[in-house]
């Protein structure tokens, strides 16, 4: 009986020795953040620039690996046809905006109305004095004459009315020319990296044929997969971010970001998708940036900070 009594008691010191050695487990309310590795690091924003009208590429102003900024012009297309349109537009517009100006037709018509009207009127008294000195056809005459100088008037002011109409018309026709002139003009729709050129100078596009593909470096997108096991979506959205990379001569560098998507999905491991945007820096004294796509890095999530303020776009 002693020694069952022995064992029993080796047991139960056993026991409570295991209960406080054991760690606790790691989770998001023991404080601890999520470190993902095997990131992917990816391109945020691109573009294929397309041309917009056809013709013959006459200018190409950026070559691969030049860095541009939004709305500038990387390329031309000869654009003498619509610039010849825009001459003559114009030419008529002025020529409508001088007509449509001036009112010489409806001051003669009144004029005219003036010495009508004076003659009828004359002829009447005429008549009135001396019974029968202006024959009724003639008065007739000269009071058709005076109500078509009437009409002279309406006449002249519709047609300065339909020439300023004209010149609006003729506005519109330059407007329609500078547009085939600007869409010939091409420019850079992101600030970022020209990447590939497609065209050579002196070829034909077509309107919608690619002619440079740029791609955003300066804000990159980092992407990894979050264990929902420990972390829920709302622990970790919003949330600011460091990524390090290891680069080719064993350094690591860092960047920062933020979180700015959360899957709803979470797929058969029982990890669900998010990405952040990263801020990129340039390597020093050099154009060149140092964070590239196609880069593998860690991504940790701060999720014990408070959540950042929404990104306005």
């Amino acid at each position: 009986m002693r020694h069952v009594s022995s064992i029993a008691l080796m047991l139960a010191v056993g026991a409570a020795f295991t209960l406080h050695a054991a760690p606790p487990a790691a989770s998001s309310r023991s404080g601890a953040e999520p470190i993902l590795d095997h990131c992917l690091v990816s391109v945020l924003k691109e573009a294929k620039v397309p041309a917009r009208e056809g013709g013959v590429l006459m200018n190409l102003l950026v070559r691969e690996g030049d860095t541009i900024s939004a709305g500038e012009v990387i390329a031309k297309i000869d654009d003498s046809q619509p610039q010849f349109e825009r001459r003559k537009a114009k030419a008529e517009h002025e020529q409508a905006v001088a007509k449509a100006s001036s009112d010489v037709d409806v001051r003669f018509a009144v004029a005219s109305e003036l010495v009508a009207a004076a003659e009828y009127e004359k002829a009447q008294l005429a008549n009135d004095k001396l019974n029968g000195s202006v024959t009724a056809v003639e008065l007739d005459r000269l009071e058709l004459n005076e109500r078509k100088a009437e009409l002279q008037i309406e006449q002249a002011e519709l047609e300065r009315k339909m020439t300023a109409l004209a010149s609006d018309s003729k506005a519109v026709e330059v407007e329609a020319a500078e547009n085939a002139i600007q869409r010939r003009t091409i420019t850079a729709p992101l600030d970022g990296t020209v990447v590939q050129v497609f065209p050579h100078e002196g070829e034909w596009m077509q309107p919608g044929d690619p002619l440079a593909r740029v791609v955003q470096t300066d804000r990159l997108r980092v992407e990894g997969y979050v264990d929902s096991s420990r972390w829920d979506p709302e622990t970790v959205r919003d949330r600011p971010v460091t990524v390090a990379v290891q680069f080719a001569d064993n350094r690591t560098e860092s960047f920062t970001g933020r979180i700015v998507f959360t899957s709803p999905i979470v797929d058969s491991g029982g990890d669900y998708r998010v990405w952040a945007e990263v801020e990129n820096r340039r390597i020093a004294d050099t154009k060149q940036w140092l964070l590239r796509a196609g880069q593998s890095a860690t991504m940790t999530i701060h999720a014990n900070q408070a959540p950042l303020p929404p990104v306005t776009r």
